[in-house]
């Protein structure tokens, strides 16, 4: 039955993502994000992102965490239809600020660089390895359907560019190999990880991997922060910070770091961040 399941989604997403190719970037946008706001706000799921809001930023009013929460199915849906025209956003639809602080490393060195799920986090290894040609590996989670891992590897890597490493044991093989062969590492750092260390996020500890800072200390390379924010419809601005080394500090120290970063990012754009992870939980 998960078989005929797994099959059956698949087809699903195979037709959704066939129409927001004819679609366009613009309208497939748009549409998904009609779909998610129409939608989602009414799943079960909801409550779970009204939960973390509450937590994390307890002065909202009802008002702002229903419209957040909209906000957030609205960008949810949005990302989804962008799927097939990832390459086409990378290249035409980026505004980029701070790209001197990668030119500054120059792109050619090896570093390890970090973001979140805000905006349209695919984007994060767009903009190096199709905006700037300059080729990372980007950590991800496979998803549980391996059909729809087969579309979305499409979609996310249209010109093999750079490489995806699952989040796994031989991942992190793979990430140890590529930094030894002076390469570079893209990680999300607000995925939940049962095996890292609890450290604070907006007031609460938070299951965390610290292989951002393992890598960047074993490795003695820069740590590159890149924030991503949506503008308007399928318009995006990429943030380049500066970069830091670890110059001794401890993972927990450069962890906690960049995890005030984040969320001094999401603070900015909270609608923009995905409140549905089981970050804490």
């Amino acid at each position: 039955m998960k078989k005929i399941r797994y099959i059956l989604e698949g087809i699903l997403v195979w037709v959704a993502f066939a129409v927001f190719k004819l679609l366009g970037p613009d309208t497939a946008s748009a549409c998904g994000g009609w779909i998610g706001r129409t939608i989602g706000p009414k799943l079960a799921a909801s409550r779970k992102a009204r939960k973390n809001l509450i937590q994390a930023f307890p002065d909202m009013t009802e008002e702002e965490y229903n419209h957040t929460i909209a906000d957030m199915w609205d960008n949810l849906g949005r990302v989804f239809g962008e799927y097939p025209h990832l390459k086409f956003i990378a290249e035409n639809r980026m505004e980029v600020i701070g790209l001197e602080n990668l030119t500054t490393l120059g792109l050619e060195s090896s570093f390890v660089t970090f973001s979140g799920h805000l905006c349209n986090w695919e984007l994060f290894s767009f903009f190096f390895n199709y905006h700037q040609n300059c080729h990372v590996s980007c950590v991800y989670r496979a998803p549980n359907n391996p059909y729809v891992e087969v579309l979305l590897d499409r979609c996310r890597n249209p010109g093999i560019k750079g490489a995806y490493l699952p989040k796994s044991r031989s991942g992190t093989k793979a990430m140890v190999k590529l930094m030894q062969e002076d390469g570079r590492v893209a990680i999300l750092i607000d995925q939940k990880y049962n095996q890292g260390i609890p450290l604070d996020f907006f007031g609460r500890p938070a299951m965390t991997s610290t292989s951002l800072a393992a890598l960047a200390d074993k490795f003695d390379v820069p740590i590159l922060p890149l924030q991503a924010e949506r503008l308007k419809g399928c318009n995006f601005r990429i943030t380049v910070h500066p970069s830091f080394k670890t110059e001794g500090s401890s993972d927990e120290a450069i962890m906690l770091e960049a995890h005030k970063m984040l969320e001094s990012w999401i603070t900015q754009k909270p609608a923009q961040w995905l409140w549905l992870h089981r970050r804490w939980g």
